[in-house]
């Protein structure tokens, strides 16, 4: 039973565990500056302006991997539901639903949808979501891999896999994988409503995900927690680089000039064409 306490350490960060909340807040000020480095750059009314939820989403993201490290490095309230989360035992029918959505969102199958929506971004001459694409899913594997070794923590009891598990590799690369899809071709989708439908459905993916590792009992709850926020952490200070580079401006111009415009239909049949490719190699 948690207690009063345990909720407060919970959320609340424990200022004694100082290096990991000094690293955070230095991460912060970075984020900080380089939000703020364009209208420093230049008069604020020439300077590229874009939604100040970017920042507070990347800052909300650290803050809640930050608080699931402490928590799981000095043993915090946070190891009480995990140990509540794999105690359930859940219906043979939601374990197979589980394996389907967990493999749908591994590694591998994440990597092969990567590879053709770069090649596609690639194919319609969209260099710049291209780049922050390749960077944001090989980063966000690295990350994961040098985290868990520095962490180790122990997997729950399963006779799936036997690697580290904080953080989720998968709660990771699907989240960022979502992302960078949203983020590369939210333009293209004119109709409000599907785009929206399209983003729910997405979002709904990497949680699905996540949700399937805990029901597998290959991760605990604050490994899938970790991991979903490292994933929009980092795919998000991608984007505010992105956004603080000198010149980009125009150089978005010149790309969008000589990008071709992505047709469905067309999309649909350009992808069928590279999956055989991608898939041989």
């Amino acid at each position: 039973m948690l207690t009063t306490n345990d909720f407060i350490n919970i959320f609340l960060p424990v200022l004694s565990h100082w290096l990991i909340w000094l690293i955070f807040f230095v991460v912060v000020v970075i984020i900080l500056i380089l939000y703020a480095y364009p209208y420093v750059r230049k008069p604020r009314k020439e300077s590229p302006r874009y939604h100040v939820g970017i920042p507070i989403t990347n800052i909300i993201s650290l803050y809640i991997f930050t608080k699931m490290l402490e928590s799981v490095f000095y043993q915090g309230s946070i190891l009480k539901i995990d140990a509540w989360f794999n105690a359930i035992v859940y219906s043979s029918f939601i374990t197979k639903i589980a394996f389907f959505i967990t493999n749908l969102g591994g590694s591998i199958m994440i990597a092969v949808l990567s590879i053709i929506a770069i090649v596609f971004l690639l194919y319609k001459k969209r260099w710049r979501y291209a780049v922050i694409s390749t960077i944001t899913i090989v980063g966000a594997s690295l990350l994961q891999l040098v985290i868990k070794d520095l962490v180790q923590r122990v997997r729950p009891e399963n006779l799936i896999e036997n690697t580290f598990s904080f953080p989720s590799g998968h709660a990771i690369s699907a989240i960022a994988f979502v992302c960078l899809l949203i983020y590369s071709f939210k333009d293209d989708l004119k109709n409000k409503t599907v785009k929206y439908v399209l983003i729910i459905l997405f979002s709904s993916f990497f949680i699905a995900v996540g949700i399937s590792r805990i029901i597998l009992h290959v991760h605990w709850f604050s490994d899938v927690i970790a991991g979903m926020s490292l994933g929009l952490f980092w795919f998000m200070l991608l984007v505010l680089i992105e956004r603080s580079i000198p010149g980009l401006k125009q150089a978005v111009k010149v790309e969008t000039k000589e990008a071709k415009s992505i047709v469905p239909q067309e999309a649909i049949k350009t992808v069928k064409s590279i999956i055989p490719i991608v898939t041989k190699k």
